[in-house]
């Protein structure tokens, strides 16, 4: 077809008048392309949930300062598109954007809030300089509110804020007891556990020798890591507990070690295991160890000196193998420390028993008691017992006519902090998780963990010289393809130009 002064222009202004009603549709109705892995920009069905079900007006104030860095600034688009959506779905949502900037009476609002400003480092003309920001959100309901001090990126944006606005909208908050009187670690080892739990949950101890019917002022009751024997009475009260609907979550240690101590790693008895496995849930009094799995530093002389090297220990398997769950979505890798598989043998029709979490398939298993041996050289030989669980979750009807949940995990210890130290925010995550599933029915556990955090690549017990070329081809062809792919691009893209301009010279537009 021969291009004319006249087409050109009538193509021009066809071209301009659907853009313009392309905006004007735009502005009216609300809808975004997403193409990230957790799906960060899209408002989970537990989110609409919430926000239609709000009945009374939430304002939400987001003081975010304009001079923050192009990585932050980011931030505060994807915040006002998250809360664009929000208000799409709930008359009752109201926000607005305040920039504190110098005004000291706004600052100050802010900082009353909870809202404190930041030292940011940032550079500007080759030099780094240190402004000052705000990054938070404040929630309010009625003469209620929330504060979230900071928020720094997408991941984690969306559970932050409905989060909040059900901790408003809630006017009690469901109990979750954590069982002491066996040894169980206190509180004060888990203090990352209670700060993520305390947003939803009333949180409490309790011990059954002084009270047995103790159990009835939760909904969820948490078992973790008992080292004594539990008194027949103690786990009579828990199927009391279960046949009234309660549910339970349970860390159990069959088996113990302590790398400084000199004696032999043992079974751990508490009777737990035992009552475990009358509902079907056998957790074997062995260790088990894994290919995959985190390392320890050993002091080995070397010459004159003494070097610190990480060596693989296997006793300390790295969990990545999960099933699609609620529980599990959104993790990477939980570390467990001397775990113990566990076997279902379930025959009751009533319950279901499902596995949560389970290793590779390059597995071991080894018999107590047993030594600490840091020169051990581990083989293939090794690990020849396949998949097995580390984690089953089980509902149905346990006793009586009532279902209820329980979730089990073999080994008592991964959530806990050591001294002075923090845990992997996954193994936070298994537990809290667990105790959102068991407890809480709205479906915010899918997006507390909502956020890739990495992807590793498959590590093994030894390299062979296949697994060498394979990993260096991988790892270079990852390098060089985008880079070919680019310039492909590049020569094709400018030779349709090229070509396309000597077609219009060629033209006789007169």
């Amino acid at each position: 077809m021969k291009l004319t002064k006249s087409t050109v222009t009538i193509r021009l202004f066809l071209y301009a008048a659907a853009f313009v009603v392309l905006n004007l549709l735009a502005a009216k109705v609300f809808f975004r392309l997403d193409f990230t892995a957790d799906r960060r920009y899209t408002l989970s069905q537990s989110t609409k949930d919430i926000v239609k079900a709000v009945e009374e007006p939430v304002t939400i104030t987001a003081y975010f300062s304009r001079n923050l860095p192009p990585e932050l600034s980011k931030t505060a688009t994807d915040l006002k598109d998250i809360l664009a959506e929000y208000k799409s779905y709930s008359p009752n949502i109201e926000y607005e954007f305040i920039d504190p900037g110098d005004n000291e009476e706004t600052q100050q609002e802010a900082t009353q809030a909870g809202i404190f400003p930041l030292d940011i480092s940032a550079r500007e003309r080759d030099q780094i300089k240190v402004v000052r920001g705000f990054m938070g959100v404040l929630i309010k309901m009625g003469n209620r509110q929330e504060v979230i001090p900071l928020i720094q990126s997408a991941s984690g944006m969306e559970y932050s804020l409905s989060s909040g606005i059900k901790k408003l909208s809630v006017t009690e908050k469901p109990k979750v007891g954590f069982l002491q009187g066996h040894g169980e670690p206190g509180p004060e080892q888990l203090q990352q556990v209670m700060a993520e739990l305390s947003n939803l949950y009333e949180i409490d101890t309790f011990t059954l020798s002084s009270n047995p019917e103790a159990w009835s002022a939760f909904k969820t009751v948490v078992i973790l890591g008992p080292s004594r024997m539990i008194p027949q009475e103690d786990l009579a009260a828990l199927d009391q507990f279960l046949a009234s609907g309660g549910r339970l979550m349970i860390g159990i240690n069959a088996v113990g070690g302590d790398l400084q101590a000199q004696q032999p790693w043992d079974r751990v008895n508490t009777g737990l295991d035992t009552w475990l496995s009358q509902k079907g849930i056998v957790v074997e009094q062995t260790f088990l160890t894994d290919v995959k799995s985190a390392t320890i530093n050993l002091q080995r002389r070397q010459g004159f000196f003494v070097v610190t090297q990480p060596v693989p220990f296997p006793y300390f398997p790295t969990i990545s193998n999960f099933n699609d769950h609620p529980i599990t979505q959104g993790l990477e890798e939980v570390l467990i420390q001397f775990g113990s598989p566990i076997t279902i043998v379930n025959q009751d029709t009533a319950l279901k028993i499902t596995p949560l979490a389970m290793t590779t398939e390059q597995s071991g298993k080894i018999a107590p008691p047993t030594f600490f041996d840091p020169e051990k050289q581990w083989t293939t030989d090794d690990f020849v017992y396949g998949v097995q669980n580390i984690a089953v979750t089980a509902e149905g009807k346990f006793e009586g006519e009532v279902s209820s949940k329980m979730v089990v995990v073999g080994d008592g210890d991964f959530p806990l902090n050591p001294p002075q130290q923090q845990i992997s925010p996954n193994n936070i995550n298994l537990l809290v998780n667990a105790i959102d599933w068991l407890t809480d029915d709205t479906g915010l556990i899918a997006l507390r963990t909502s956020g890739v955090d990495s992807r590793p690549l498959e590590k093994l017990i030894q390299d062979d010289d296949e697994t060498v070329v394979m990993r260096n081809l991988v790892k270079y062809s990852n390098f060089f393809i985008p880079i070919l792919i680019v310039i492909v691009f590049g020569v094709v893209r400018f030779q349709r130009q090229r070509n396309r301009r000597l077609k219009w010279m060629a033209e006789d537009y007169s």
